[in-house]
């Protein structure tokens, strides 16, 4: 499949699933557009509510399928669940508008004033959470690939906060890392979670105290082995793909490895 200019076009499944938790199953339902925040330059949080009767039942993890007009034809674009699993009436997407990308601009030109409907499919994937029981967790992203890790990491913290847990998300720039406040306030008040961010360009004015680089080289520096751990990438092609592979090489087991691919526009 050749990806489309769209952060957060294309799902792919881990490697060996193992049995997700009960969810809703998929169907289409029509959403509304309730808040459009740009939270950094060409970064977009949209919330939309969903009917009066309806609710939403999902994985952390999962995304949604949406049914857009372009030109006289229907095309679908998917994107993962930003917001908290514990909301039923409405969900938050992270997209980052994409330069010459169709859906990325059209949902981030969305008014909420005009409280525009869109046609959805949810929820759907089997990139989800999975409780580690005794294993670390070792969540990799780049850009707004850290999107389905934000419910994962509020259930993880529920669920199992004893478990050794390290988000790597990498960016270009220091203002792209734009949940950055919560996720440092849950490394101070959550003793098994560590946040380690990555710029690949840092600023000049030597302001930037953390990692420089690129993700790859941040696990491979902070995890010697990974035997013990479950390790979940999502982000841009490339990336996925050599972490993958080095995850294995680190040690992982196979079926302890899982990816959600978004294309190689996905930062």
């Amino acid at each position: 499949m050749t990806p489309d200019p769209d952060a957060g076009t294309s799902r792919a499944g881990a490697l060996a699933p193992r049995p997700l938790s009960s969810s809703a199953q998929p169907r289409r339902r029509d959403v509304t557009l309730v808040e459009n925040v740009e939270v950094a330059t060409g970064i977009h949080v949209l919330t939309f509510s969903l009917g009066s009767n309806d609710a939403l039942q999902f994985v952390p993890g999962q995304y949604v399928t949406f049914y857009l007009q372009r030109q006289g034809n229907q095309v679908t674009r998917s994107y993962s669940i930003y917001s908290s699993a514990r909301l039923h009436d409405r969900f938050s997407l992270l997209i980052k508008r994409v330069s010459g990308g169709f859906a990325s601009n059209l949902l981030c030109d969305l008014a909420p004033a005009e409280h525009p409907t869109q046609t959805i499919l949810a929820p759907l994937g089997k990139f989800v959470y999975r409780n580690p029981g005794a294993r670390r967790v070792v969540m990799v992203a780049t850009g707004v690939g850290v999107a389905p890790f934000v419910p994962m990491l509020e259930r993880l913290q529920f669920e199992n906060p004893a478990a050794s847990t390290w988000l790597v998300w990498g960016n270009r720039f220091a203002q792209e890392i734009v949940d950055r406040g919560r996720l440092e306030a849950w490394e101070k008040s959550w003793t098994g979670f560590h946040f380690l961010p990555v710029l690949s360009r840092p600023p000049e004015d030597g302001s930037w105290t953390g990692s420089v680089g690129h993700v790859q080289a941040s696990v491979r520096q902070h995890f010697p082995n990974l035997g013990d751990a479950d390790v979940y990438l999502c982000g841009a092609n490339q990336m996925v793909n050599e972490m993958q592979e080095l995850a294995l090489e680190l040690g992982c087991p196979k079926d302890h490895v899982f990816v959600d691919r978004w294309g190689e526009h996905a930062q």
